[in-house]
């Protein structure tokens, strides 16, 4: 009897390492990337596998019972087991996941909403592709016809040469305070208070090997209130009052919905200082002021620590 399995998961959930594994025991792959076409037109392919008593491993996201029926019947229908391999990656991790495949592809070039879309990689999308996919998703069950059902648990795996330690700080409400004004952040230089202890604490940590890099959502530029220039001209100020040299990245998009990888919480940034930097993630401190830098820190693996903690 031919064996068949489906595996289901998020874009970027790690479905092709688990076929790569799967296809070690002879097993041949079913993959729309691959093979092109559509979804539906994968099934006279995997039958004309299953007439040859080939095992075969559909790897594909399968999000509905509706996409994943016709697979399930043609199966039965040449009286093969067909099982079914649910990965457990969230939809964080795959945020991750995508962001990190996308660079590579990219040479190193972050995916920004216009990189995304002028690549002709199906692997390159925007974050909608995610939400769209938690949307519509319908968990399989036995009851569709699967034998078995068992969820794959996601584990990431570091590259072990990726050691060196960093410090990435928000910079508003974490380095720096607007003042005058009625901007929450800063459009003009004067603007710029640097809080109470924060070059000391800095220039420590810098000695003790600390990459010091710098995170920041700066929607003002999307909204009109800011130029990008300016932004930038802002960040180098700050950086000559504190007295100490932060590389800083920061995204200039629309604040909701969220269209992007680099705007936090999303994972993007710190994906990008990862591999930029080979940092060790667990070495790595993130200091905020906001929730979404906790759960952004928390979506790359940093440590977090609030900045009137950190800066005490």
């Amino acid at each position: 009897m031919s064996k068949v399995t489906m595996v289901v998961g998020y874009p970027g959930s790690g479905k092709s390492t688990v076929t790569k594994d799967l296809i070690k025991d002879g097993a041949y792959a079913v993959n729309r990337d691959t093979i092109g076409g559509t979804i539906a037109g994968l099934v006279p392919y995997m039958e004309s596998l299953l007439k040859e008593g080939k095992d075969v491993i559909l790897d594909n996201t399968f999000p509905t019972a509706e996409v994943r029926k016709p697979f399930i019947e043609s199966a039965k229908k040449f009286g093969a087991d067909i099982t079914c391999k649910l990965m457990g990656t969230t939809i964080e991790e795959a945020q991750f996941n995508v962001v990190q495949r996308a660079i590579g592809l990219l040479n190193g070039k972050f995916p920004t909403p216009e990189a995304i879309k002028n690549a002709k990689h199906t692997n390159i999308f925007p974050p909608t592709v995610l939400f769209k996919y938690k949307k519509e998703f319908q968990i399989p069950s036995i009851a569709e016809g699967f034998s078995s059902v068992e969820k794959v648990k996601f584990e990431r795996r570091d590259n072990p040469e990726f050691i060196n330690k960093a410090l990435i700080v928000d910079y508003d409400g974490t380095l720096r305070e607007c003042i005058g004004g009625n901007e929450k952040f800063p459009v003009s230089k004067e603007q710029i208070q640097i809080k109470e202890n924060r070059t000391k604490v800095l220039q420590a940590y810098k000695d003790k090997g600390y990459i010091l890099l710098g995170a920041s959502n700066q929607s003002g530029i999307h909204k009109g209130e800011v130029s990008d220039e300016t932004v930038r001209e802002l960040f180098e100020h700050t950086n000559k009052l504190l007295g100490i040299d932060i590389a800083y990245r920061y995204c200039p998009h629309q604040s909701a919905p969220i269209s992007c990888y680099c705007r936090k919480p999303m994972p993007g940034l710190g994906v990008e200082f990862i591999l930029k930097h080979k940092l060790s993630r667990k070495d790595t401190i993130f200091v905020g002021d906001m929730t979404t830098d906790e759960t952004f820190a928390k979506r790359c693996g940093f440590q977090y620590v609030d900045q009137a903690e950190f800066f005490k």
